[in-house]
Formats: structure tokens, sequence, C-alpha cells
């Protein structure tokens, strides 16, 4: 008998707090029945009784809350109760209110993981992928078919099927693959939207992954192949790069264009070199960081695993880029404090202030980013997302802040201009060079990248069993079994093994043939 309870009287539940100031736990076991007896563990240790049915990874009261007072989680304010909260109540969006005045505190953010800094720590400092003429890596060779716009979609995907059953492992080529959109016209040329949209497709073709491009226009458009060549940089590898263009307009017609392309990649393929890996430093790894349909524990397991992942990664050299501008709300303390310059902080600050009259102007808020997923997987605001959302980030300092699709040029971690929306942002993140993306998920995104290959990280054991086939990583076992710091040790090395060659789910179940996905910001005229 403890507090009063009789522990034997029903079944024990566990429920997880984080710091002494937390007024709510998260339940960590499957139950959640009215009465049930819920035993606190963490940095608060009690036992209570539920008052309300509460699902596993859903949050409770674990001491008395008054109306407006704080939700306190890690230590931070995610929200404002509505009402009077009983410790053992349920406390979701039913009872919580969002405001746009809290901020987190430098309390939060993991600062314990430097020991990986170490060089006794045993990790591969190499891997075998192919090295550029520009100095970048590749990890697989992608022959990519692109739209300018969107009236030469159609064109395109008949051009990549044509070659979805040939066999072009022996010239050492992954694929061909698609890359349509649904803009490309009707903007104001150089434009934000339209230097965008140009940047995020010059990124695409030249792209460490790519060795070989056909540009397919419709003829009258306002993204064009010129237009998409002025966004690339001085170190372009399209001096390499098999670069082949077609006017549906200029060769009459949609028929006589699809068989040009064909003609055209299939050009490209007699005319490619041969490709072998060779050993190459880890430094020259590009990772996007990013997350899609979180829950409640994709803040405990999932995203601080792949944030050691990334502090491994740094520490040789290598780089990281988290995204997500709304997916970080109420941390852009925590964000500035970490940028090694200040450069670098009033380029945040802009990106945050132009996000505040985004909002406005669109007459939304950062809490409708929340998913109707989001929800049922526990997560109550936008602030309680955020501070997950941030710990992708690891420990290391924001070496650049660049805008969406801008071209990575600087190691260590990035911080890139983004929406929430995961494939619009591992869409910028990988036009900006990154050759490999690792995604976390809570409800079961099964997203993935054509030209860069996509990790899938689940949050827990049960969502990975449900759907295996899209999960490479379970993450869950850091709730039963492994610590936070062995998942994210072996999430590194599987990156290793991926950029070596190995296949991802999303790769083997041919992801990405529809996800390539441009920010569509600004105007359609």
């Amino acid at each position: 008998m403890k507090g009063g309870i009789h522990l034997k009287s029903s079944p024990v539940i566990k429920c997880l707090t984080f710091t002494p100031n937390d007024n709510v736990g998260v339940l960590v076991s499957s139950g959640g029945k009215p009465n049930q007896i819920v035993e606190i563990s963490g940095a608060s240790k009690n036992i209570i009784r539920l008052k309300t049915a509460v699902s596993k990874g859903h949050k409770i009261a674990i001491s008395e809350i008054k109306a407006n007072e704080p939700i306190v989680k890690f230590g931070q304010t995610i929200g404002i109760s509505n009402q009077r909260i009983l410790p053992g109540e349920h406390v979701h969006v039913h009872n919580i209110r969002f405001s746009d005045d809290i901020d987190f505190s430098e309390k939060h953010l993991n600062k314990n993981q430097t020991f990986f800094l170490k060089k006794r720590e045993n990790f591969p400092s190499s891997f075998k992928g192919f090295l550029r003429s520009d100095g970048r890596a590749g990890v697989r060779n992608y022959i990519v078919v692109v739209s300018t716009v969107n009236c030469a979609a159609t064109v395109v995907k008949e051009i990549a099927n044509y070659f979805r059953n040939s066999d072009l492992s022996k010239k050492g080529i992954d694929g061909v693959v698609p890359v349509i959109h649904s803009s490309g016209c009707a903007q104001a040329i150089d434009g934000y939207a339209h230097t965008i949209l140009n940047r995020t497709i010059a990124g695409w073709l030249d792209h460490p992954n790519v060795v070989g491009a056909v540009v397919i226009g419709l003829g009258c458009e306002g993204t064009t192949l010129k237009s998409i060549m002025t966004n690339l940089g001085s170190k372009s590898m399209f001096n390499e790069t098999f670069l082949e263009s077609v006017n549906i307009q200029d060769v009459g017609g949609t028929r006589k264009a699809i068989r040009i392309g064909i003609e055209k990649v299939e050009h490209i393929l007699a005319n490619l070199p041969p490709f072998k890996r060779i050993e190459l430093p880890v430094s020259l790894l590009n990772v996007a960081l990013n997350c899609g349909g979180s829950d409640t524990f994709s803040a405990l397991t999932a995203n601080p695993a792949i944030g050691i992942m990334g502090d491994i990664l740094v520490s040789r050299g290598g780089t990281i880029v988290l995204a997500e501008v709304p997916e970080c709300h109420g941390a852009e303390k925590l964000l500035l404090q970490k940028c090694a310059s200040k450069e670098d902080q009033n380029e945040l600050m802009r990106i945050f202030s132009w996000w505040t009259d985004y909002c406005k102007k669109n007459n939304v808020n950062m809490n409708n980013n929340l998913s109707p997923g989001n929800i049922a997987g526990g997560i109550s605001t936008i602030l309680e997302k955020s501070l997950g959302a941030v710990t992708k980030g690891g420990s290391s300092p924001i070496n650049h802040v660049i805008d969406y699709a801008e071209r990575i040029t600087k190691h260590g971690l990035i911080f890139m201009n983004t929406p929430g929306f995961d494939p619009v942002s591992v869409t910028g993140q990988v036009a900006g060079g990154c050759n490999l993306v690792a995604f976390t998920t809570g409800r079961g995104s099964v997203y993935g990248c054509s030209i860069a290959p996509t990790i899938k990280i689940a949050s827990n054991s049960e969502l990975y069993k449900k759907l295996k086939e899209d999960m490479d990583i379970n993450a869950g076992t850091i709730l039963t079994q492994n610590s936070l710091e062995d998942v994210g040790r072996h999430i590194y090395r599987f990156l290793i093994q991926v950029a070596n060659g190995y296949k991802t789910c999303s790769e083997i179940l041919g992801l990405g043939k529809e996800e390539f996905a441009p920010w569509p910001v600004g105007e359609t005229l």
C-alpha cells in the first residue's frame, strides 16, 4: 500500500515524467482505464489513479493544475490550462489552449552528448561512394527526367515509365526517375516564388546523386531551362552531368516529345562512364533531418536518437540539416543560442519574423500545423511538437542559416528555412545537396525521396511491427530495452551502410516518384 492505494487491486501502468517541474506525465504502458493505478517514474515518483480513460502516449496531470496555469512538460510550458485539471485526468486539446506568447528557456536542449567527440569512440569515418568533379559525393547514380512546368508532367512520367523495368545495374545506374511538380508558370518572373522553384529544380538537376538529366518543357512557360541554369552555383557539376532538353511545342507534340525524350535518356545511358565506389570521408555526407506523422514518442525516442547520430557525424566533419520552421515555434531562443555567428542569428531572426508575417497574412497561427494524426498520437500544441522537433539537431552548434533549397556550402549543423510539411521540406533539403535523409515518424509516414535514400525511423515498437516494410529502424526499443545512445549509434552505423549502397525500405518499395514538392509559396496569377 502506498499513498492510500493498494497496488494489487488492479494492473499498474507506467507514466513517465522528465523534470521535477513537470505537472504532466506521459503514459508509456497500454491500458489507461478509469480508476486504474498509475505508477509515475522519472523525475517525479508517485502513485495515482486515472480519473478518465487515457491512451498510451497521452498525457495525464500528476498534480492539480488550476485554470489558466501553465502545462509543463520537459520543464517547459507547452500550453495553458482551460480549466481546473485534477491528478489522473487526461490532459490534451480539450483542456489545453495554445498561446503565441510562450517560448522555451535555455534549459531544454540536450547538452550531454559531447562524449561522442572523444576519439576512443569507434565509429566509421569513411564510406564507399562516388566522388564528383566538384568535390561532392554521391551515394547513388540516378538519371532524372524533369518538367519545367506542370504542362509537361505527363510526358516526363511516360519517359521515365519506359525505363521502369530496365536493368540498368550493369551501367551502375540506380534508376530513371520523374521529377514533376504543379507549377512553372503564371508567376512574377524573378519573384520569390519563381526564384524558389527554379532554385529547387536546379538543386535536383545538379545533385551529387544525379549523373544525367533530360529537361522537358512545354515551350511557352515562365520556368525554362535557361532560368533554371541561372540558379546554379559556380561549382556546378554540369561539365560532368549529361544534360539534354526537349520542348513539346518545338518537336511537334506529346507523342514526339515522349519518343525523343526516351532517345535522349538512351543516349545518356550509352555514353556514361563506368561508376565505381571508392573510399571517401564521412565529411562528404550531408544528411537531411526530418519528421512526419509525429506522436508523443517522437520526442522521447526517434528524434533525440537522430540528434545523437547527427552529433557523431558532425564530430567527424559531416553535415546535418535541420529545417521545418513552423515545427520549431517557441524554440526560437534555443536555436538563436545555438548559432555560431551573429550573422546567422540575424538571418534566423529574419526568417522567424517572415513566418510571423506570413501567418498573419494568411489568417492562421502556428498551432494550425498540428495534424489530426499528431493529436491522436498525444501531441496537444505546436509547442509540444517543437520540443521534440528541435532535438533532431542534437547538441551541435548551428554553423549556417540558409533559405529554402539554397546550396549547402558549410559543414556541421545547418538550419534551412522550410515549411513543416515533410515532402516540401525534404524537397528543399535535397535541393540544397543532402545526399541522404534521416526521417522519423510516430504515426506511420510512408514518405520516401526518389534521389536521396530515406532512412525511416519508427518512434514506437507498435508502429515498427505494423509498418515493418516501410520502417528501417525501431527507436521504440528505447522505451523497453535500449538506451538512447545505443540507438543513436545504431542509426549512424546504418546510415553508413546505406551510403555504401544498402537499400532502404523506401528504395525497395520504389517510393518518391510523386513526392518532388517545391514550396508553393507566393502567387499563382
